[in-house]
């Protein structure tokens, strides 16, 4: 299993997609049930062991309604004792966060809008100022790569695994 820790320093704001927070709340509230709770099956324990990992070299998780809204339509379905689990976590996510507001208008003039839509729009308008963000979404990481903002490729780290490859994004080698 591949565990990433960077070199020196603690960086300091990190952005999860949507997809990658379902992992992390669904890693967190029933490891064993993280592929039932994704939207995409293919997510697995070790991946969110990869990801805590990963979010041990940050201080501070950025987020954005849009992502947390995209994460409660999904996860709120949750019955039993997983679903008192995740309104826990939710809960406190809010207080370990950075919650930030970007106007629909401003992510709709980004030229990336077309591509991306609201919700992706607006995580990309984050990034720019943040140290790094972690996506599955190919077409998300794409464009912020264009962009020149760091990022954890979920999909190519998956992919990579699959081929019996190692995926070490360029800001953990620096």
């Amino acid at each position: 299993m591949l565990l990433f820790q960077l070199r020196y320093i603690k960086m300091h704001e990190v952005i999860l997609d949507s997809n990658i927070f379902i992992l992390f709340f669904a890693g967190q509230i029933n490891p064993n049930r993280i592929s039932k709770y994704c939207r995409n099956a293919l997510y697995v324990r070790e991946d969110f062991l990869v990801l805590t990992s990963i979010l041990d070299n940050y201080d501070t998780i950025l987020t954005c309604p849009n992502i947390l809204t995209e994460v409660d339509n999904i996860l709120n379905r949750i019955t039993g004792e997983d679903k008192n689990k995740y309104l826990s976590l939710i809960r406190g996510i809010f207080n370990r966060s950075v919650e930030k507001y970007i106007e629909s208008q401003k992510s709709a003039a980004e030229w990336y809008f077309t591509d991306l839509g609201l919700a992706d729009s607006s995580i990309l308008t984050m990034a720019k100022d943040a140290d790094l963000l972690i996506s599955g979404d190919s077409r998300l990481c794409d464009i912020a790569k264009s962009m020149q903002i760091n990022i954890f490729d979920f999909k190519e780290y998956q992919n990579k695994k699959l081929d019996g490859l190692e995926y070490i994004p360029e800001i953990f080698t620096q």
